[in-house]
C-alpha cells in the first residue's frame, strides 16, 4: 500500500503562486500575506483540492497525522469539503505514540511517507522510518529535519513520486540482498542527485550504505584523448574500469566487506595523487554510480542494474546551467563533442535499457518515472 500522511497546516496553507491567483480574483476581503487563509478549512488552496484528487485517483491511501485532536482536524476536513478524500486520522500529543501508531500501520513492502511542517510530527515520522517533505509556513526552520522540501502542491505531488522510486529501488535491494547496486548513466542524467536521495533512504531504513563513484577512476587525459575520434576514445578510454575491479570490486567480492584506500588519477596533475579511502561494512551496500558501466569487463559485478536516461537536448541544456568545468573544459563543448558521441557508442553496443531491474527516465527531473 501506498500512503501519505499529511498534517493539518498542509491545507490551511496556500502557495505564493495560489496566493497571486487569489488577489487577482479578489474583489472583496483582506488575503493575510503570510500564507495562511483560514484556520477552518472554509477556504483552501484549490491547488491542494486538486492533489488530493488526483493522489487518491492513482490509489494513494490519503491520511492525517498530527498532534491536534482528532475531532478538530475532522471539523477542518469536513468545513473544507474534502473530508472523502481521507482514511485515517492518527493523532496525539505524544510524538512516541505518533510514532508507534505509524510503525503499526505499515506492513512489509509498504510505502508511506509524511508532507507538513509540524516538527513532532517530523520525528514521530523519522522513528518510524518514513521520510518527510517540510511544506507550508517557515519551512526554512525544518530543512535539516526533513527529506526535502515543496514550494506548491504540484511539487508536493513531485517530491511523493520521486520518493516512492527511491521506496521501490532501495526495498529490491534489500530484499535481494544486494551488495553492488549500479546507477548508471550519461552526464547530466542526475544520477548524483538520485544516488544521494537513495544513500539517504538507505540510512532511513538502518541499512549501511557506501557510494563509490567512477568518476573517480577516470584515465588522464592523454588516455582520454587517444586517436581521431573524442567520442570513441572516451568510450574506450574514459575510465580505468580496470583499477577500480582490481582494488575495490574483487577485494570486496572476495572478502564481503571492502576497507582500503585507492590512489586515483588527479586531472590537472595527471598524477595518481588522489588518495580516496572506501569502506563498505559486512552487511552494507555499495552504490556504484557511473557512465556506461554495464559491459564487459564491468556489467559481471553487478547485483542489481539501474539506468537513467535523459534527452539530449534536455542534458545539453543542463550543460549550458553547469558552471563548473569537466575535466578542465566548457561542460557544454564536453558534452557534445565527447560525451554524446561515446553515449551513441554505448547505446549501439551494449544497449543499456535491455537487462536492466529499473529504467528511469529522468528528462523531467521534477518528475522522473519508470520505462516498463
Amino acid at each position: 500500500m501506498n500512503r501519505v500522511f499529511f498534517d493539518l497546516s498542509s491545507f490551511l496553507f496556500w502557495s505564493e503562486e495560489s496566493l497571486d491567483n487569489k488577489r487577482l480574483i479578489s474583489k472583496d476581503g483582506v488575503i493575510d500575506t503570510n500564507g495562511a487563509i483560514s484556520m477552518d478549512g472554509s477556504d483552501i488552496d484549490p491547488e491542494v483540492r486538486e492533489m488530493l484528487r488526483l493522489l487518491s485517483d492513482a490509489g494513494f491511501s490519503i491520511n492525517v497525522c498530527d498532534t491536534v485532536p482528532a475531532s478538530h482536524i475532522r471539523e477542518v476536513l469536513s468545513n473544507a469539503g474534502i473530508q472523502e478524500h481521507f482514511e485515517l486520522i492518527v493523532s496525539s500529543e505524544d510524538t512516541k505514540a505518533l510514532a508507534e501508531n505509524l510503525k503499526k500501520l505499515r506492513r512489509p513492502g509498504d510505502f508511506s511517507i509524511f508532507v507538513g511542517s509540524n516538527e513532532d510530527v517530523i520525528e514521530a515520522a523519522d522513528q518510524a522510518k518514513i521520510p518527510t517533505v517540510a511544506y507550508g509556513m517557515d519551512t526554512r526552520a525544518i530543512w535539516d529535519k526533513t527529506f526535502c522540501t515543496a514550494r506548491n502542491p504540484l511539487s508536493v505531488q513531485d517530491q511523493i513520486y520521486t520518493w516512492k522510486m527511491v521506496h521501490e529501488i532501495a526495498t529490491a535491494a534489500i530484499s535481494k540482498g544486494v551488495r553492488v547496486l549500479g546507477i548508471d548513466g550519461m552526464e547530466f542524467a542526475g544520477k548524483t542527485f538520485f544516488v544521494d536521495k537513495l544513500s539517504r533512504y538507505f540510512d532511513l531504513l538502518g541499512k549501511d550504505n557506501t557510494i563509490i563513484d567512477t568518476e573517480d577512476f577516470r584515465r588522464g587525459k592523454e588516455a582520454r584523448y587517444k586517436g581521431e575520434d573524442m567520442g570513441e576514445a572516451f568510450y574506450m578510454n574514459g575510465y580505468n574500469f580496470e583499477k577500480l575491479i582490481d582494488e575495490v570490486l574483487v577485494p570486496f567480492k572476495r572478502d564481503g566487506m571492502l576497507d582500503t584506500v585507492v590512489y586515483c588519477v588527479d586531472i590537472e596533475e595527471e598524477a595518481f595523487v588522489n588518495e580516496i579511502p572506501y569502506k563498505v561494512s559486512e552487511d552494507g551496500i555499495m552504490i556504484l554510480e557511473g557512465s556506461m558501466m554495464y559491459r564487459d569487463p564491468l556489467l559481471q559485478y553487478f547485483d542489481m542494474t539501474v539506468y537513467m536516461r535523459v534527452d539530449y537536448k534536455e542534458a545539453e541544456h543542463r550543460a549550458t546551467l553547469e558552471e563548473t568545468p569537466i575535466y578542465g573544459e566548457d561542460p557544454s563543448e564536453v558534452l557534445n563533442d565527447k560525451i554524446i558521441p561515446a553515449q551513441k557508442l554505448y547505446r549501439a553496443r551494449h544497449d543499456p535499457f535491455i537487462n536492466r531491474d529499473f529504467v528511469i527516465d529522468n528528462s523531467n527531473y521534477h518528475r522522473p518515472f519508470f520505462i516498463v
